[in-house]
């Protein structure tokens, strides 16, 4: 794998130079994953009439093996395989050249795009869509029909939703299954971030079998976008956390607290934070080494609001050693707080 990516590499520095301005052509990398879908990442120029003129983009997008014509899994899990193959769109055809080996591969490909796409798009209003574009909706197997099936539910695309739609693969049997799962007539803007946290029927029926039921479309999906999911919410329940509001857990994952790390703030002597002191632990990276180095310069019972505060101010135990470097030693918190923020800590490491 290592030596793939270094080809890779190399391939991608050549491409650049030659490429930088044509979104038809690149490079592409792809592995292919246990559940039978390949991994494929491309690489492609922009133009220059687009932001960020000169320089290449990358795309991610996972597919189906049988939805590629020429590859076989064979080629792909062999010592070594020289392969073509084609990933045919409404909205054009991208044809790939490489090579395989032991699941993973690389090499250059170009994309054709499709005329009668275009047209159709047009007809839907819809038209000026660049090349890097039109390859955004071919990777992401966009169809106009998905526009006239949606317009049907009411809703009423403008150009740059069209994109957002195709790329989150957004359709109108997705909306049917939201709205079946109880959140009917989502705007466009809270479907993408359902997808972009993943939130799925097996991800709300979980997070309702934890009692979060009803929840608004926007907050579920904030939730998800963070990573609060089912698996976090058990691990902080086993450390004693239950029964956390939606707030709450967004704010404990924000921090990235986990029942380890509060088995740690316990075995250094604080068993009973607050869901607030712990998000801003976190938050503020108040980390059992950062406790640990504070005791070691004799500050060993320090309360939570202390700790938070010397991180929110910057008196570290880098700073303490400056100031006792100073022959000021054992100064009180609450002093090392008000030299820091008063600034006269300045004026005394300049003496020094």
């Amino acid at each position: 794998m290592k030596s793939l990516l270094l080809i890779l590499f190399a391939i991608t520095l050549c491409f650049s130079a030659y490429a930088a301005n044509d979104s038809r052509t690149g490079v592409w990398t792809a592995e292919l994953q246990d559940d039978g879908t390949l991994q494929m990442t491309i690489f492609h120029g922009q133009n220059e009439n687009r932001r960020g003129a000169g320089m290449g983009s990358l795309m991610g997008f996972d597919e189906p093996l049988i939805s590629y014509s020429g590859l076989s899994k064979n080629d792909i899990t062999s010592a070594a395989a020289n392969v073509r193959f084609e990933l045919r769109r409404p909205a054009g055809t991208i044809a790939f050249e490489g090579r395989f080996a032991n699941g993973t591969g690389a090499g250059h490909y170009r994309f054709v795009p499709s005329e009668p796409f275009v047209r159709e798009m047009e007809a839907l209003g819809y038209s000026g869509f660049s090349d890097e574009q039109l390859l955004v909706f071919a990777a992401h197997n966009f169809s106009p029909q998905t526009v006239r099936n949606l317009r049907s539910m009411g809703y009423q695309l403008t150009q740059r939703e069209v994109e957002e739609i195709a790329i989150f693969r957004i359709s109108a049997e997705l909306m049917r299954e939201y709205a079946r799962l109880g959140y009917a007539n989502l705007s466009l803007k809270e479907a993408v971030n359902f997808r972009v946290g993943r939130v799925d029927a097996a991800y709300i029926k979980s997070m309702r079998e934890l009692g979060y039921t009803n929840l608004p479309a926007q907050q579920l999906a904030d939730m998800a976008i963070l990573g609060v999911n089912p698996v976090s919410i058990r691990d902080l329940k086993s450390a004693g956390l239950s029964d956390l509001t939606p707030r709450q857990l967004s704010d404990l994952r924000i921090g990235r607290i986990t029942a380890q790390r509060i088995d740690e703030y316990r075995k250094l002597g604080y068993p009973s934070l607050t869901v607030r002191e712990l998000s801003d632990f976190g938050v503020h990276e108040v980390t059992p080494k950062f406790i640990e180095e504070l005791r070691a310069l004799g500050y060993d019972r320090l309360s939570p609001r202390q700790l938070i505060d010397m991180r929110i101010f910057g008196v570290t135990p880098d700073y303490i050693r400056k100031i006792n470097s100073l022959g000021y030693s054992n100064v009180p918190v609450e002093k090392l707080l008000k030299l820091k923020m008063s600034g006269a800590d300045e004026v005394l490491l300049k003496r020094k």
